[in-house]
C-alpha cells in the first residue's frame, strides 16, 4: 500500500521542472509588448522561446534561447513586441541537465490562467489581442454591462423626483 502511495506522489512530482508560468499583460495591441515568465528548477539548463501567429498569416519568428546563467533564481523571462495583424502564441522547449527535453504547453494539460491553442503538431499559449473596435468605436462597448445598468438605474431614479 505504501508503494501505491509513493507512485501516486511521484506522478504529481514529475512535471516539477517548471513551477509558475504566466505572461503579462494579458491583452496587447500592435506595438505593445508582453513578457512571458517561467520559474524553473536547478535541473533546467536552458529554455527556448518560440512565438508564432495563431491566425492568418501563420508566421513563426526566430526562437530565442536563454541559459540558466541568464536567469534570476531560475526565472526565465522573454519579451515579445506584437506586430500589426499579429495573433501571437508562444511555447517553450526545455533542455534539462540530463539532456532530456520537454515541450510546454503539453497536449491535454491544463495551465491555470492560460489558454492553450493547437497549431499543426504543436501547442501554444495564446496571448489575447485587444480588439480595435472597442478602442476606436463608441464609448458604450468599452463600458461594462454593470456600468450601463448603473447608468440606466441612475437615470430612472433621478426621473422619479
Amino acid at each position: 500500500n505504501m508503494k501505491k502511495l509513493f507512485i501516486f506522489a511521484l506522478i504529481f512530482l514529475l512535471p516539477s521542472a517548471v513551477s509558475e508560468m504566466s505572461h503579462s499583460p494579458n491583452n496587447v495591441a500592435a506595438g505593445e509588448s508582453f513578457t512571458a515568465i517561467m520559474d524553473s528548477d536547478e535541473n533546467v539548463e536552458s529554455i527556448t522561446f518560440y512565438v508564432c501567429t495563431l491566425e492568418d498569416p501563420y508566421t513563426c519568428y526566430k526562437p530565442e534561447t536563454k541559459d540558466r546563467n541568464d536567469t534570476i533564481n531560475g526565472r526565465f523571462e522573454f519579451t515579445y513586441q506584437v506586430k500589426n495583424n499579429d495573433y501571437p502564441g508562444y511555447k517553450y522547449e526545455i533542455e534539462n541537465t540530463d539532456n532530456t527535453t520537454e515541450k510546454i504547453p503539453a497536449a491535454y494539460t491544463y495551465y491555470e490562467g492560460l489558454e492553450v491553442k493547437k497549431m499543426g503538431d504543436s501547442h501554444y499559449f495564446k496571448v489575447n489581442i485587444k480588439s480595435e473596435a472597442s478602442e476606436e468605436g463608441s464609448i458604450l462597448p468599452s463600458l461594462g454591462i454593470t456600468s450601463i445598468v448603473t447608468i440606466f438605474a441612475i437615470i430612472a431614479l433621478s426621473g422619479r423626483k
